[in-house]
């Protein structure tokens, strides 16, 4: 009896909870017009500044475009940069080479420029950036007395007000044999051939002589202006004419900006427009107002799909000013439009929210609300990495930082969630994130899009009289992306508002998107190990310094290691060849698969292939496709035809640096593929590996590299959305026949892995980050094998390498060769310094006995959840009810239950023990 109270008390609070948060969030939305609803959500928007809010029915979350507290709330932006948190969106855009920014608020729903047009499931609003008239355009600086009084003043209610126009003004004409006795003569104009026998009439009580002089002066300065004359001479008679018996009004020279402003706001008032200033201006032969050119259109759609909002932006709507004629400068110019961020402020949390936003740093990172730092800086990356054609990497540096694998974000604020899927434009995609501080008062996280590829090109001059001087231009790509962008908006029950709920919310998009099928239970631990196989390096031969292949570990010899870790007691085994292929690891450009001679011939390659089939060893030989290590005339790869086009119109390239000073290296840049020419060397490749029958093939940049084809012909340019479209058709047409082991991976190709190695399993390299969780390993888990880098190269080896294995369920991974890795010394392959097998075997047995003493039982182990007790103290629960606590800190932590996990160790809890 007492349990059946206790349950409808819990069940009274609960409706009543929902009951106060529907009541609440009413309150909220007032203003508010509802547009669409379904089962699932309702979709509201705001007539007057075009913002959006969503209703999730189950936990009456409310999600707004835009801060509603906005105008109490932030404290630290004024005037343009405080509406600007009434945008929705935000375009860049460059004029002169000068990179400006426009906003939906400020430059398009302050104006009344967009439309609301309700659709089936939503709406869409189309806004149009850039006021086409400046106030400055309004306010005429010549004009006839007569349309003055009937135009202007006539609809000016406040006799002050039409005084203090008038006053602004100095009244002159031109009168037939009028001679005012005054010296009004002006340099450099002769007023006899000017004048013909007319006068100039001023009826300005307080005008001086010099005055009067000065206000003509203006008056033909307009003239010259207008006309592009050099000098006030050159003005001609007929271009005063509209003087004559006109009593006509001049702006006073000495005006000033506050009365203009003022000004403008009474003649706007009184309905003069731009248009009016066009006609009286060019009576006079003034210059007329020109319509600001900085005209941009896009549009944005939000539909209700189930219980996701999705919002797109369509490529094909976006008009902006490309080669454009200017009319007031009478030449052709473009304002090139480069990027647009899309609902900047959705979800956005004020210092009053708790909270923390997750980015996909390499496995993933949280940047808690409100924790500011001194060092951080705002949070800006692209998504799938570097683009090497737009702008190559100019520092090792850069290349320690993870890239982004993931096309996703999301915020955690008060307990409620949400997830944000980039579906479409994901490669042309970048996540940025804010605390407050660094632009206003507000925690928040989103996407931008760059629809046209910009980068700035220097340019060197040298001679007898040009030394060294130095300019840069920017360059464009030749179009628009074809690729719309398009943003799934996914709102998570309460119990499921984490950043663990989040991974679950994206594994489930995926498995739905591309059939994702769950590991088969029974498998064992798998050790996936790199064996390397060969290397090239530079050597005296016959005093001739000569490029030589080395052989670190031969057909013969991988056979003897595989042999000996399966009687070590290694379950499984799944092994990735390099260095096979001519060349070795640097191999030849694979327009076939040519055997290196160095570990092996064909015949022991094949017993190699049986010998492992027969043990049931997945064997990966790998191959990198986009990158060109080495090349010959009879491989037929041209520079000029093959490799993609950087913006400044070279050849794209990869540049190897200096592990000391971190600068390039000259003349050691590795080519690269172009996209387009994918297809076609894979057909080459596949024709000669079919011959070896080895059903196993490993990628080594394809899930790793995405970058463009900037060619200048519009219709031959691969823009990065179109090269991940190709990338996944020729990775797709292989998965069909082989079994595929990928490097990476990058998301566009996880529904093609078998296994993933080089995963991310750290973020790093940002200190706006402020925890790593294991974001990509929660995704992958259970229904593919992954591992992060191997053991003995890794930055992180030993303990704190065994720690990372058990919180993420990566499979222990390692780099070997046979031979010792010594004859690395002094090469590019230095880095191979500790992969000698008889000195790494004892760690290798003892990292796998160590993850399958823990893991074993759960293998395949599938992250039910994962959270972060404390500062690196994480909990990983796997799917068979198996919780791992790991401690990455120097002290011990205790647990509530009283058991202690010991520092850089953890504990395993097993159904509560």
């Amino acid at each position: 009896m007492r349990s059946r109270i206790f349950t409808h008390i819990a069940a009274l609070t609960i409706i009543l909870a929902a009951l106060a948060s529907f009541a609440y969030a009413a309150d909220q939305l007032a203003g508010f017009e509802l547009c669409a609803e379904n089962e699932f959500l309702e979709l509201y928007y705001r007539a007057d500044t075009a913002e959006i809010a969503v209703v999730h029915k189950e936990t009456g979350a409310v999600w707004y475009s835009n801060p509603p507290g906005r105008d109490k709330q932030e404290t630290l932006a004024r005037g343009a940069a405080k509406a600007r948190l009434s945008s929705q969106l935000v375009l860049t855009y460059y004029s002169a080479n000068q990179q400006q920014q426009m906003d939906s608020f400020n430059d398009s729903v302050a104006h009344g420029q967009y439309e609301i047009t309700p659709l089936e499931n939503g709406l869409r609003v189309k806004y149009r950036f850039g006021k086409i008239w400046q106030d400055r355009d309004y306010l005429p600086t010549i004009i006839s007395e007569e349309r003055f009084n009937e135009l202007i003043l006539a609809n000016i209610p406040r006799e002050k007000d039409r005084e203090f126009l008038r006053d602004m003004y100095g009244l002159f004409s031109l009168e037939e044999g009028y001679d005012s006795g005054e010296d009004l003569n002006i340099m450099g104009v002769d007023f006899d051939h000017l004048l013909a026998g007319w006068g100039i009439k001023v009826d300005e009580p307080r005008f001086r002589t010099t005055d009067k002089r000065r206000l003509f002066q203006e008056y033909l300065v307009l003239i010259r202006d207008n006309k592009k004359y050099d000098s006030l001479g050159e003005v001609k008679p007929e271009e005063i004419v509209g003087l004559r018996n006109t009593p006509t009004l001049l702006l006073k020279w000495n005006v000033m900006q506050w009365d203009i402003e003022d000004a403008i706001k009474l003649v706007k008032a009184a309905g003069y427009t731009p248009e009016d200033v066009a006609y009286d201006h060019e009576y006079y032969s003034a210059a007329p107002p020109y319509p600001d050119l900085r005209q941009f259109e896009i549009t944005v759609e939000y539909l209700l799909d189930g219980a996701d909002l999705v919002v797109r932006v369509p490529t094909q709507e976006i008009r902006f000013p490309d080669k454009v004629w200017d009319p007031k400068n009478d030449q052709e110019v473009s304002y090139p439009l480069t990027s647009i961020s899309v609902l900047p402020y959705f979800g956005a949390g004020s210092v009053e929210d708790q909270g923390y936003m997750f980015v996909p740093d390499g496995s993933g990172a949280l940047i808690y609300f409100n924790r500011t730092s001194p060092l951080a800086e705002p949070y800006s990356r692209r998504v799938y990495g570097q683009d090497h054609a737009a702008t190559p990497l100019r520092e090792y540096s850069a290349m320690l930082k993870e890239q982004i694998y993931l096309p996703v974000f999301g915020v955690v604020k008060n307990d409620q969630a949400f997830l944000a899927i980039i579906e479409k434009g994901d490669a042309a995609a970048r996540i940025e994130a804010m605390l407050p501080g660094m632009r206003d008062s507000y925690n928040k996280v989103w996407a931008s899009f760059e629809v046209r590829s910009a980068a700035r090109v220097n340019m060197q001059a040298e001679g007898e009289l040009i030394h060294l001087r130095q300019l840069s231009i920017l360059m464009y790509q030749s179009r628009l992306n074809q690729s719309d962008n398009v943003i799934r908006y996914v709102f998570l029950p309460r119990d499921e508002s984490s950043y663990a709920g989040m991974a679950r919310a994206f594994q489930g998009y995926l498995v739905e998107k591309h059939g994702l099928e769950k590991l088969e239970p029974g498998g064992g631990l798998p050790l996936i190990v790199d064996v390397i196989g060969s290397f090239d390096h530079v050597q005296p031969v016959l005093g001739i310094p000569t490029n030589v292949v080395e052989p670190l570990t031969t057909h013969e010899q991988t056979q003897l290691m595989v042999d000996d870790l399966l009687s070590e007691g290694v379950d499984t085994l799944k092994v990735r060849y390099l260095g096979w292929l001519r060349g070795g690891i640097r191999h030849v450009y694979p327009r076939g698969a040519p055997l290196e001679r160095a570990v092996g011939s064909a015949a022991s390659w094949q017993r190699l292939n049986q010998h492992l089939e027969s043990l049931g060893v997945s064997f990966y030989p790998s191959v990198d496709f986009l990158q060109v290590h080495r090349n010959s005339l009879a491989d037929l790869y041209f520079e000029f035809f093959h490799a993609p086009r950087g913006l400044d119109r070279s050849g794209a390239s990869l540049n190897t640096f200096h592990i000391a000073t971190y600068q390039p290296i000259n003349g050691r840049q590795v080519a690269l593929l172009s996209p387009a020419r994918l297809s076609g060397v894979l057909d080459s490749f596949l024709k000669g590996y079919e011959r070896y029958g080895v059903s196993g093939l490993a990628l080594g940049d394809l899930g790793l590299l995405l970058y463009a084809d900037y060619r200048l012909n519009p219709s031959k340019l691969v823009d990065r959305p179109m090269a991940e479209d190709i990338i996944v058709e020729q990775v797709r047409r292989l998965a069909e026949n082989k079994h595929l082991m990928i490097a990476g991976s990058n998301a566009y190709l996880l529904p093609y892995a078998e296994v993933l190695v080089e995963a991310p399993l750290y973020a790093r390299g940002e200190a706006i980050l402020h925890q790593t969780v294991p974001f990509y390993a929660m995704v992958v888990s259970g229904y593919m094998e992954f591992a992060g880098q191997p053991y003995n190269l890794s930055d992180h080896r030993g303990d704190f390498y065994l720690l990372k294995l058990l919180e993420t369920g990566a499979a222990p991974y390692f780099a070997l060769t046979w031979q010792p890795s010594s004859l690395t010394k002094n090469t590019d392959f230095d880095y191979l310094f500790s992969t000698y097998y008889p000195d790494v075997k004892e760690d290798v047995l003892a990292v796998y006995s160590t993850v399958k003493e823990v893991l074993g039982d759960s293998w395949p182990a599938a992250i039910a959840d994962h959270r972060v007790l404390a500062q690196n103290v994480c909990e990983t629960t796997y799917d068979n009810g198996l919780r791992v606590v790991v401690n990455y800190t120097s002290q011990p932590y205790s647990l509530p239950d009283g058991t202690v996990v010991p520092a850089v160790g953890y504990a395993v809890l097993q159904g509560g023990n």
